[in-house]
């Protein structure tokens, strides 16, 4: 995703891309689309300000249920470019051309999150008999193992 800068100085350069969305998501998670980026470079001292959108999704399993759910995601983004190697905030660019390809992975990367559910109160599947939790209580009493190497570090701090 190269945008190029033109001999002739402009301000603002408007860019709009689509990208595959496997190169930018971990591999257990299927794009359901193209990656969709917008944004605009504007002309900044020695280099240029990159805003704008990313609009991703996919479709994954959720990590306590294992039910298939979709993922749909905006992410805003404002960096910036330049040609002084030395700064350790920006991104770098040589020459006539500005490559956002690490902007998106980082964007994208970054807002992804820790666990995928498919619902804020998914119960999941019980550990005993592997029911789905969210469709029926199945009765397996959950006990407490005595080998819990664990087990020592309850009521530490006043809590039972």
């Amino acid at each position: 995703m190269k945008i190029r800068i033109p001999v002739k100085p402009v301000a603002v350069i408007d860019f709009e891309f689509e990208a595959e969305a496997a190169q930018f998501l971990p591999d257990y998670v299927k794009p359901l689309r193209p990656a969709s980026i917008k944004g605009k470079l504007t002309k900044k001292d020695d280099g240029y300000r990159a805003e704008g959108t990313i609009n991703y999704s996919f479709e994954y399993n959720c990590d306590l249920c294992i039910k298939e759910s979709q993922f749909y995601k905006t992410v805003n983004f404002d960096e910036i470019f330049t040609k002084n190697a030395q700064d350790q905030e920006a991104y770098h660019f040589e020459g006539d051309i500005v490559d956002i390809t690490q902007l998106a992975i980082d964007a994208i990367v970054l807002s992804l999150p820790s666990r995928l559910i498919c619902k804020p109160d998914c119960k999941g599947l019980c550990p005993v008999c592997g029911t789905d939790k969210n469709i029926k209580e199945c009765g397996c009493k959950n006990e407490k193992t005595a080998n819990n190497p664990f087990e020592i570090l309850k009521g530490i701090g006043g809590e039972k």
